[in-house]
């Protein structure tokens, strides 16, 4: 498996000369196989996904909040009616997706109905995703905790896994079943919007912290986590303080990183 980072800003995206080098898209993941193409959230930085002419592609949502699925319509690629693209979720029945990207995506929020317009956009349940991929991925969920909810997955291609759990306000109750699920990961994403000095007035805003990272990793024990869903306001400067202080096995996502899992 190969990760691919097209956007790892929280909240909103950004612009500006102080956030370059990490990156100003929100969230959206790849992880490509030998044989599909799956990316988790589209955020802004889904513009820049491109679409596999040889496998099938699947987008995983986490939630639905604006910062994970404003960057769909913006795909140039989207409205090649040769691009299929199926999108799950394991957060809610696969109905409840589909209207809700539609209303977010159609009059008066957005000038067309993007769903009803593009046929090669297709809503599969996630237990049939999972299915699909049965035969070379194993695909699993777990519910996190986030204002609406939110859903993290794991996916074991041969000897190689992979961990998302973005947007999550990590807690003692999930400790040991998070660690369960993430157990030996190669690589794992994490929410680190806040440091634990700034999480301390942010209470309820559905987020983790860098330092709750560090602490997990230790009953965790996954090979390689990288750290996202960066605050807006986070600066480049600030983020390569925080970085120099990490331990060895953690990294800072940004935009444009590929990893191999």
């Amino acid at each position: 498996m190969k990760l691919s980072i097209h956007g790892c800003r929280g909240s909103t995206a950004t612009s500006s000369p102080s956030t370059q080098r990490y990156g100003g898209n929100t969230t959206c993941f790849e992880i490509s196989t030998e044989n599909h193409q799956i990316i988790f959230d589209a955020g802004s930085g889904f513009q820049n996904v491109k679409f596999s002419d040889q496998h099938e592609s699947f987008l995983l949502l986490s939630h639905f909040h604006h910062d994970h699925i404003q960057g769909l319509p913006f795909n140039p690629e989207l409205f090649d009616p040769k691009n299929e693209i199926i999108i799950s979720s394991g957060l809610c029945d696969i109905e409840l997706v589909k209207q809700t990207i539609q209303k977010y995506f159609s009059p008066p929020y957005f000038p067309i109905d993007v769903v009803s317009l593009l046929s090669n956009i297709k809503f599969l349940p996630f237990n049939a995703v999972r299915e699909k991929l049965d035969k070379d991925i194993s695909l699993e969920s777990v519910l996190l905790k986030h204002p609406g909810g939110s859903t993290g997955y794991k996916l074991i291609e041969k000897n190689s896994s992979f961990v998302y759990l973005c947007d999550n306000e990590f807690a003692d109750d999930q400790r040991k079943s998070l660690a369960n699920f993430s157990k030996n990961a190669d690589l794992l994403i994490w929410d680190g919007m806040f440091t634990e000095k700034e999480l301390a007035d942010k209470k309820g805003w559905g987020h983790s912290s860098i330092e709750q990272a560090i602490d997990f990793n230790s009953i965790a024990n996954c090979k390689k986590m990288i750290i996202t869903h960066h605050a807006p306001y986070r600066s480049d400067k600030e983020l390569d303080q925080i970085a120099v202080e990490l331990p060895e096995l953690f990294t800072l996502a940004r935009d444009g990183l590929e990893i191999k899992v």
